[in-house]
């Protein structure tokens, strides 16, 4: 819940009972975790109250406070204004067959050879697979100086060079993030501008079918990748450039000889400046609950 606190509020000790005047309910679903029962009340414009009970997630409209009754042990989350997004810019929960973005209306759009499996916690249609394949993204200016982007990510084939995010206006001024360089399944991090390209990349490889939580960050010209939370490597890179990135992808590359990406992905962050690595695991471990 801590991550969508600036959403909602709780009031405890209450419920809703409406009986069977469905006139209140917007809808009802099984989701065992209270985030993503949150996250998918965020994605409704009607969505004013939540509650969760032994994994049965109820959405209701705003008239549903008439229904407000004293309950023991029972929390009805209240719907606010989403005022200072100070922290997370865009958000790809991957929830119920769907890749649309929560925040800022980047939804992902034109896959190309995709699946929805379920997430690392068996829940249905809850992660992305891609298998040599991929997503466009929006036109945006996603990197205007310091960032982080977080995700789970499951790689299922080594390929050369396949992409998590390669993001740009052409192939010459880009952020991108691979989860291989080469055939090492050895994350790299690059962000070129023209004629000058930096990039670094990890001495450890990932393994095939397993899941991990990577995070990239930029903190002035310093990148930062970490994975599981912890500090894999760092090093020297340009600063991003304050520009529209018309060419945005999850799993391709913007160069046609490298292969589009085989790997399994969920809970897709950008944040629109650098995390600290406290910040990075909190993000990590609420992803878990």
């Amino acid at each position: 819940f801590s991550s969508l606190g600036e959403f909602f509020i709780k009031e405890e000790e209450c419920d809703l009972i409406i009986g069977s005047e469905f006139f209140y309910l917007s809808e009802e679903i099984l989701v065992p975790k209270i985030f993503n029962c949150l996250t998918k009340c965020l994605k409704k414009t009607e969505c004013a109250y939540v509650t969760h009970k032994q994994g049965l997630c109820s959405l209701y409209n705003k008239y549903a406070s008439a229904k407000k009754v004293p309950a023991v042990n029972v929390t009805v989350y209240k719907r606010i204004s989403r005022i200072n997004l100070n922290k997370i810019a865009q958000y790809w929960p991957v929830f119920n067959s769907s890749t649309n973005e929560i925040f800022s209306g980047a939804n992902m759009y034109g896959p190309v050879n995709v699946l929805f499996i379920p997430d690392r916690n068996g829940i249905p249609n809850s992660a992305i697979r891609l298998t040599r394949g991929y997503y466009s993204l929006p036109a945006r200016n996603y990197f205007s100086g310091d960032f982080t982007i977080m995700s789970w990510v499951k790689l299922t084939e080594t390929l050369r060079f396949q992409r998590f995010i390669d993001c740009g206006s052409d192939r010459y001024k880009t952020v991108t993030l691979s989860l291989s360089y080469e055939t090492t399944n050895k994350p790299y991090f690059k962000i070129n501008y023209d004629s000058y390209s930096t990039e670094f990349y990890s001495d450890n490889a990932l393994n095939l079918s397993v899941w991990y939580h990577l995070t990239f960050s930029l903190k002035d010209t310093i990148g930062y990748y970490y994975r599981n939370g912890v500090l894999d490597k760092s090093g020297g890179l340009i600063y991003s450039r304050n520009i529209t990135r018309t060419s945005c992808y999850l799993g391709k590359s913007h160069f046609d000889n490298d292969p589009k990406a085989s790997a399994d992905f969920d809970d897709i962050k950008f944040f629109d400046r650098a995390l600290s690595i406290d910040e990075i695991n909190r993000e990590m471990e609420i992803s878990i609950l």
